[in-house]
């Protein structure tokens, strides 16, 4: 068995982290804003969805996707970014505030080591850029769980291509019914992953209900927490 992870916002709290980086961009520039906050943060994300996006497909630098989400909230509210000094600075006071906020979930890393403890073979797919996604793992001292770790830009395909799904798993000489895959998007993790007859399980933590396998053979179920994962994996194991 080998189970695979998503990073971002799976493993790690993405969301918390951003949210704040956002925040101290609004706040040290709300004389330029004249939306409120809440519709501010909606409109950073969806464009950094867009530009991240563009970057998966190639058509975009890591540093062009990065910087593209703040030039267009600043163009959104009639006050465009006149110099790329000007860029550089407002992308790092979000930078700086984001990496310092950014963690693992509380539950993933004793998850990590029940399942380590059990000789799990454990791997990370993950879209992005090498340098910034292998060091959000060395930050959070779990490097070591992991093998094979497989990152868009080093292999040349990313997440929803069934492609990257098939190379982690010819890197860690498994079959679709050996694999688990979990991850916290259904478009980009778990519907490319079912197609190809992986085990997945969905990380949606603002579940409601109690835990319920939806699917079996290949297995299929929401979870809201790391707990209910290894609670899954652990009966699997057992048979």
């Amino acid at each position: 068995m080998v189970v695979f992870f998503d990073l971002d916002r799976t493993l790690m709290d993405f969301e918390s982290a951003e949210n704040l980086g956002i925040k101290a961009v609004f706040e040290k520039y709300k004389n330029e804003i004249h939306m409120d906050f809440d519709e501010f943060c909606v409109q950073w994300k969806k464009w950094a969805q867009h530009f991240f996006d563009k970057y998966s497909a190639g058509e975009l630098t890591f540093d062009e996707q990065r910087k593209g989400r703040i030039t267009k909230v600043f163009e959104l509210n009639g006050n465009p970014i006149k110099s790329k000094d000007e860029l550089d600075s407002r992308f790092s006071l979000y930078w700086s505030t984001y990496e310092k906020e950014y963690n693992l979930f509380s539950d993933a890393l004793p998850a990590l080591k029940k399942l380590s403890d059990t000789n799990i073979q454990m791997g990370i797919i993950t879209n992005g850029d090498s340098e910034n996604q292998r060091s959000k793992l060395k930050k959070a001292g779990v490097t070591d769980f992991f093998s094979p770790i497989v990152i868009s830009s080093e292999v040349g395909i990313s997440k929803p291509d069934l492609k990257i799904f098939q190379k982690a798993m010819e890197l860690a000489n498994s079959s679709e019914s050996e694999t688990w895959y979990i991850g916290d998007s259904l478009e980009h993790d778990i519907v490319p992953a079912r197609k190809l007859g992986i085990n997945t399980l969905y990380l949606s933590r603002k579940r409601q209900g109690e835990l319920k396998i939806e699917q079996k053979n290949p297995l299929y179920a929401e979870v809201k927490d790391f707990y209910e994962m290894t609670e899954i994996i652990e009966n699997a194991l057992k048979g």
